[in-house]
């Protein structure tokens, strides 16, 4: 095995995310020095995905709707786009609500993350209402947005700027979608060539953050995995009985044939290396048209990223809680915007994800000191829940598009499972 495979294996990264926890308890200072590195190597990925997230939704909505083909599939697709992100986003506030991560964690896990609020008070929050919110999102200077790094307002540049190109007549556009699109490669390859790292950055990040809180804030955490994954699990069923619904058949025939790429979505915690297997299965197991999963799930695995809003919006609650904020309508409706909008749309994960998460939490005055614990000592754990509910639910609403565009009729939609019956 090649040095770059043996970085790139799951288990390499496991065990260099297992080496930082050691470093952090039992070897502090050394914990403490390593984590300049690792914040450096997380800045440099965070420069990457913000030209891959601008240039993926560009290039993905004005391809959309400069082919013919798929042109006629954008009401469809943007209909069920736009209200099936309400699912993990009410998901994620649902599960927070009910199963209560953040409370009653017990006495010495109080006590530590009490020593995590000292350091990182309850800041006094923006007091902004819904529209005030949305208005924030709206960038009077798209270069100001750029510089600040202000996610939500980049990404409805990206998007407006995406629909416009997509239906302007001009040649020109042409060139310019292909320079997006070599943008797009061109960080995709930094990328790429970063993640090489990713087991010794992540052993540097989290040893330094693990030095710096107390054991018993660790085991506070377990408590909020567990709820994470509960709640991801009912939303994964969820997806796969609307699945079951726009496919018909027998219901665990139907089910068993999408094993294989959630199984390799979820053990190898990249939706990527599960695409081939993906459109192979749909294509064949269920005679969708090609065309279909080939337009919506490699443009959604970026651009419609159901596990990470249900983790913005599980995450938001939870840290309330924490922090024992009251929240009321105004703050649920912004949470859920905030998520929606950002988490859709985020490239990356763990302590990448704090400049998405960051306007969410400053707009409830949430500091996100507390959030990058939480996402960075978390995201090895729960990141394979992220990765899979993405990718089945992409995969939803390619059988939901089809059935509704009547591409391919009912009874020829699954003859192996017809067969069988």
């Amino acid at each position: 095995m090649s040095i770059k495979k043996l970085l790139l294996d799951p288990k390499t990264v496991l065990i260099g995310v297992c080496a930082g926890f050691i470093i952090g308890l039992f070897m502090k200072p050394l914990g403490a020095a390593l984590f300049p590195f690792g914040s450096i190597y997380v800045s440099f990925l965070s420069m990457c995905l913000v030209p891959i997230l601008i240039t993926a939704i560009i290039e993905g909505i004005a391809g959309l709707l400069r082919d013919p083909d798929t042109r006629l599939l954008f009401r469809t697709i943007a209909v069920y786009y736009i209200f099936g992100l309400i699912l993990p986003c009410a998901g994620g506030i649902f599960t927070a609500l009910l199963l209560g991560p953040g409370v009653d964690l017990g006495a010495e896990a109080e006590k530590s993350i009490g020593a995590l609020i000292i350091q990182a008070p309850v800041e006094s929050g923006q007091e902004l209402g819904v529209l005030d919110f949305l208005a924030t999102i709206i960038p009077t200077n798209i270069f100001e947005a750029l510089s600040t790094n202000q996610v939500m307002s980049i990404v409805f540049v990206s998007i407006c700027t995406g629909l416009a190109m997509g239906i302007i007549e001009s040649k020109g556009i042409d060139r310019a979608l292909e320079l997006v699109e070599t943008i797009n490669e061109t960080f995709m390859q930094l990328f790429r060539w970063a993640i090489v790292l990713l087991a010794p950055g992540l052993l540097f990040l989290v040893a330094g953050v693990v030095s710096r809180i107390d054991p018993n804030t660790l085991i506070a955490l377990v408590k909020f995995v567990v709820m994470f994954y509960a709640g991801g699990a009912v939303l994964m069923m969820l997806y796969l009985l609307l699945f079951w619904a726009a496919v018909r058949g027998p219901l665990i025939p139907v089910l068993a044939k999408l094993s294989n790429p959630n199984m390799l979505a979820l053990m190898t915690n990249n939706p990527v290396l599960a695409l081939p297997v993906t459109l192979e299965t749909l294509e064949q197991s269920f005679k969708i048209d090609r065309r279909v999963p080939d337009l919506i799930i490699p443009f959604g695995i970026f651009a419609n990223q159901h596990g990470a809003v249900f983790l913005l919006s599980f995450l938001t609650v939870f840290l309330s809680q924490i922090y024992v904020i009251d929240l009321g309508l105004q703050e649920y409706i912004i949470i859920a915007i905030g998520s929606i909008i950002a988490g859709s749309t985020a490239v990356g994960g763990g302590a990448v994800l704090i400049p998405t998460v960051a306007p969410i939490l400053g707009a409830i005055g949430i500091p996100t000191p507390v959030a990058l614990v939480v996402l960075a000592t978390t995201d090895n754990i729960i990141g394979p829940v992220r990765t899979v509910l993405t990718l089945q639910a992409n995969i939803t609403l390619t059988a939901l598009t089809t059935r509704s565009s009547k591409e391919v009729s009912e009874p020829e939609y699954c003859p192996e499972i017809t067969e069988e019956t």
